[in-house]
């Protein structure tokens, strides 16, 4: 069976693993979200290989993966799998993306990388999801709470930080490791809105109606901003599920989708 490898671009390494020994005449990459990696993208990657060549990685921070040299956002990401990519045999691509694993999806589409000839979204992130009046007042009340503490910051130390920071930080900022961090805040900061518009790929996006932190409200926006999209809600499923219990609904759209390609 392959085994996954290494591969270093500008100190920044992912791993690749092939999980077939094809060679085209498609390839399918399938990126996992902050905080996974590719063991989460295994099932329902392995139900889909026999459309041709499939990896699944991990990306700099997660799994086999160590952390990035330096905070990584999802341009640079995009950057690193391209370079990965570069070193393959040419081959029709479809990257395949899980939350952040969209957002890196976006950035190399519209880096122009080589090869691409279309994009699916599993419950990507990448632009701002719609706020209740509450949650927008919430917000601005945090960063004001944490502006301010940056600023007392030499009077009064590290402590009033620390303390807002857990209290009112997100359970992944909680749960990150402090090297990890800064990538992490370039990640959930990265907005595509302005780059999704020039994005001239097909695009499947796929959504869960009970996922609550990529809505169906953010697949709407990816919808009408992406030229060349569609976009599929399916009932009961959320965040994780369209990888786990959901994939046997969401692979045939993805094989459907992909039998489009190309024609």
């Amino acid at each position: 069976m392959p085994q996954s490898t290494r591969f270093e671009h500008n100190a920044a390494t992912l791993r690749a693993e092939p999980l077939t020994e094809a060679a085209g005449p498609l390839r399918l990459v399938w990126l996992h979200g902050w905080g996974q990696s590719r063991e989460a993208l295994r099932p329902l990657a392995e139900s889909l290989s026999v459309l041709g060549e499939s990896w699944i990685l991990d990306l700099p921070g997660h799994g086999e993966a160590p952390n990035p040299p330096e905070p990584y956002d999802p341009a640079k990401y995009a950057k690193l799998v391209a370079a990965w990519l570069a070193t393959q045999p040419a081959c029709p691509t479809v990257i395949l993306g899980h939350s952040l694993g969209f957002r890196v999806a976006i950035h190399m589409a519209h880096q122009r990388t080589p090869s691409l000839m279309g994009l699916v979204s599993l419950a990507g992130a990448g632009v701002p999801r719609a706020l209740s009046a509450k949650e927008r007042s919430r917000r601005r009340f945090i960063r004001t709470a944490i502006k301010l503490a940056k600023a007392l910051k030499p009077v009064l130390g590290e402590g009033l930080l620390t303390t807002l920071r857990q209290k009112f930080g997100s359970t992944d900022y909680k749960n990150v490791s402090e090297a990890l961090r800064p990538t992490f805040v370039a990640v959930v900061n990265d907005n595509v809105t302005a780059l999704a518009t020039s994005v001239m790929l097909p695009t499947l996006l796929i959504y869960g109606e009970s996922d609550t932190e990529t809505p169906p409200s953010v697949g709407h926006k990816f919808l009408s901003l992406l030229p060349q999209a569609q976009l599929k809600l399916l009932p009961h499923q959320t965040h994780y599920s369209l990888l786990a219990g959901g994939r046997h609904v969401v692979a045939p759209l993805i094989r459907d989708f992909i039998s489009t390609l190309g024609k």
